[in-house]
């Protein structure tokens, strides 16, 4: 049975990213990990790179002890920083080293996962080796300090499924998963592309947009998406991304709720 979890992403509105201030009410990630648990009863969290103040252990530990306060498990940490894809093999080094950097703090952590971006690479010149050699390398550094390496389709190469299919199977290891997302393939590709991500799914963003009056999500079929998950026997973490334009507060309950009519549980 499939249990909730909710991204940090969900509140990005009001959480600080690097040195952009919060847009609204601000909250700290030790706060949200606190309403996490005490306003919407999720026990598991996602809690996105750009979100943390410091790689610091000084800074890492107070995050570990809202942890244990709280009762709430981390389950994945979305990593946005660097191009594994880029070309120019120095500058791809760099960025995978920096990739490392926060796989590290992931580790201190006790997060069990990284969600890492497959990059992107000039139109016309796509070279899905060089993808799946970096995240070799990622997968191997993840298997030394016990953390897997999820792909997301998030844009540039895993826009496309069948790239992402090609690179998991280039890959070939346990320790490499996916991470599909309901929101981030095109309209067109969205229902085959969520079909082919399934069997070596990890990890599930439930991404929800804006709701109508009764709570109903009415930017794409989500019980379409559903239906693929529960095809698909996947029985892991379903991690609320709200991504509307309302409320935050407001559509993480809706996203919530909208969920609950799938799952039996509201937490791990």
């Amino acid at each position: 049975m499939s249990s909730l979890s909710l991204c940090s992403w969900s509140l990005h509105r009001h959480l600080p990213r690097g040195d952009k201030k919060p847009t609204e009410t601000p909250i700290s990630l030790i706060d949200f990990i606190r309403i996490a648990r005490e306003r919407y009863n999720i026990a598991q969290v996602e809690l996105c790179q750009m979100h943390l103040e410091s790689t610091k252990h000084s800074y890492l530990d107070k995050i570990k002890a809202a942890v244990t306060r709280h009762s709430v498990r981390i389950i994945n940490m979305p990593i946005d920083v660097g191009n594994i894809s880029q070309l120019d093999p120095e500058k791809r080094e760099t960025d995978i080293q920096l990739i490392m950097h926060w796989m590290d703090a992931a580790a201190y952590l006790g997060i069990p996962a990284v969600r890492i971006n497959s990059g992107r690479q000039p139109e016309g010149q796509e070279d899905l080796q060089i993808t799946i050699n970096s995240y070799r390398t990622l997968v191997s550094y993840g298997k030394m300090i016990n953390c897997k390496v999820l792909m997301e389709n998030h844009g540039g190469i895993s826009a496309d499924p069948w790239n992402i299919e090609k690179i998991v199977y280039g890959v070939n290891s346990n320790w490499f998963r996916l991470c599909p997302d309901f929101g981030n393939f095109e309209p067109a590709l969205r229902y085959e592309g969520l079909q082919t991500m399934m069997p070596l799914a990890a990890l599930v963003h439930a991404k929800t947009l804006d709701f109508d009056a009764e709570g109903n999500h009415t930017a794409f079929d989500f019980s379409r998406c559903m239906r693929i998950i529960g095809e698909s026997g996947y029985d892991g973490p379903l991690s609320i991304e709200f991504e509307g334009k309302s409320d935050q507060y407001e559509g993480i309950a809706k996203s919530r709720d909208l969920l609950l009519r799938y799952v039996a549980a509201p937490a791990a």
